[in-house]
């Protein structure tokens, strides 16, 4: 019999030795992004697209563009709200 877990509350991203944000579990709202500093991204529909924009947002010429993460996290914001 295989249990199936919940993915982890908080997710700390790296790249080499440099954190470059983390992402918390906000329950049925999604999960929510930040910056090392602690600023959030927003929150977005699942881990990998909360922890896709921190990796963007520190380095922006390999991943999404700002307004990109925005409109992500904004669609998450408004179906939150059903």
């Amino acid at each position: 019999m295989s249990t199936r877990t919940a993915p982890p509350t908080m997710v700390s991203i790296y790249s080499g030795r440099d954190c470059l944000g983390f992402v918390l579990s906000r329950g049925r709202k999604g999960f929510e992004a930040f910056a090392a500093d602690e600023q959030s991204h927003g929150v977005f529909p699942n881990q990998r697209d909360a922890a896709n924009a921190v990796t963007a947002a520190r380095i922006p010429e390999q991943g999404m563009r700002a307004d990109a993460l925005s409109s992500a996290s904004q669609t998450v914001k408004d179906s939150s709200h059903d």
